[in-house]
């Protein structure tokens, strides 16, 4: 088990607050979705954002999103890409390549070690928050890599799992409503 501070191994910056993305009138514009885990929305962008000085984040392949309100943490999927992380959300981009992504993702969600780092920094009365460069020295304790894949894998199956359960809830539902109409 090696011991590591997040900032050695990955980058780490803060979303975007959406409300200081600008757009110029004589700008083309596109409409993109806004990051969340839950309820998604969309906001107007420029094409060309770069011309107006501003890095607005988007969504990129094995980055991991933690959100600093709920605690919580995901590795981005195929649907995700693209899409504007905003400030609630600390974005980690792994630099070592001996870190297995999906188990940085689940080692920041669920495990009790990360928790522990987690209540250390929380600052903040209503709404605890977390600074960011609190965040970033935060140690981990990290198996080998083989140990990092399988539980990254197992993690991987047990969401899909979890996913294949809320589809088949919500087709049973459709069921149920399409056999009372027939019946009506």
């Amino acid at each position: 088990m090696r011991k590591r501070k997040l900032e050695d191994i990955a980058d780490i910056v803060q979303g975007i607050p959406v409300s200081r993305i600008r757009t110029g009138e004589a700008m083309e514009l596109e409409e993109r979705i806004v990051y969340s885990f839950e309820s998604e929305s969309k906001v107007l962008i420029a094409k060309n954002g770069d011309k107006l000085g501003q890095k607005i984040p988007l969504v990129e392949r094995d980055m991991i999103l933690f959100n600093i309100v709920s605690y919580n943490a995901k590795k981005a999927t195929e649907k995700d890409l693209g899409k504007i992380v905003p400030s609630n959300y600390v974005i980690v981009r792994l630099r070592d390549r001996n870190i297995s992504p999906d188990y940085l993702a689940w080692y920041m969600d669920q495990a009790e070690g990360f928790k522990r780092e987690l209540n250390k920094l929380r600052q903040g009365s209503a709404v605890l928050s977390i600074p960011i460069n609190e965040f970033r020295k935060i140690d981990l304790r990290l198996p080998s890599l083989e140990v990092q894949d399988r539980i990254g894998k197992i993690n991987k199956l047990k969401e899909r799992r979890k996913n294949l359960f809320l589809e088949r809830e919500e087709l049973i539902e459709k069921a149920m409503v399409i056999i009372n109409e027939e019946e009506l």
